[in-house]
């Protein structure tokens, strides 16, 4: 299992290097929330195999996109990441 990286997400965003310790801090904010919204009693990883490693990783690129730009909007996270974190509950549910 491979979770999307800072340095990838730097990239995809087109961030200077000396925002890597934020993009860090972002993205485990990310995961913990997706594992928290999903299973609160699991790991990434018991998420991640009853799920799926693309959209786990969509997520995290979303969530930490709308926090870093500051895209959030009132209700919670945009359409996008709502979907993916949806359909991550859904899968996991399904899983089990």
């Amino acid at each position: 299992m491979t979770i999307v990286t800072s340095d990838v997400i730097i990239n995809e965003l087109h961030l200077d290097v000396s925002e890597k310790a934020q993009i860090e801090s972002l993205i485990n904010f990310a995961k913990d929330y997706i594992v928290s919204t999903t299973d609160k009693n699991r790991t990434v990883d018991d998420i991640v195999a009853k799920t799926n490693e693309n959209i786990f990783n969509q997520a995290v690129r979303g969530i930490v996109s709308s926090l870093y730009f500051g895209n959030v909007e009132q209700s919670g996270f945009g359409i996008q990441s709502m979907v993916l974190l949806n359909a991550i509950r859904n899968m996991y549910q399904g899983g089990e």
